[in-house]
């Protein structure tokens, strides 16, 4: 029980210094004052806050979760578990007319690679 104990505290005091040497230099004044020429202008608002630092992140995050989810949503054919491939044979690299280069082909020997390394 005192090990638990002790993790959880040095955890805690682990969090609590971690955010109060983060936050220490926001909540200092400045010793100097303010500088020549130095206008700190209207603040902003609660509303224009969130707006910034919340909905523009939101509305980023929503952009490229489109971009990356529309293109297959919208995609007419593609494989679903327990059907059939129903979408167009495609030969890469293949001949030129390929029902031809099949007729043609003469059965035989063929000798292959594997394991063995006879390619």
């Amino acid at each position: 029980m005192s090990r638990a104990v002790t993790r959880v505290a040095t955890a805690g005091l682990t969090g609590l210094a971690t955010v109060l040497l983060t936050a220490a230099p926001a909540l200092a004044d400045n010793p100097i004052g303010r500088q020549e020429g130095e206008d700190p202008g209207k603040g902003m608002g609660t509303g224009l806050t969130l707006l910034v630092y919340v909905g523009a992140p939101l509305v980023l995050l929503l952009v490229i979760a489109a971009a990356v989810w529309l293109p297959g949503a919208v995609k007419a054919n593609r494989y679903r578990p327990n059907r059939g491939w129903n979408a167009a044979p495609v030969w890469f690299a293949g001949p030129p007319d390929p029902v031809a280069a099949v007729h043609k082909a003469e059965l035989g020997d063929v000798v292959r690679g594997g394991a063995s390394g006879s390619w």
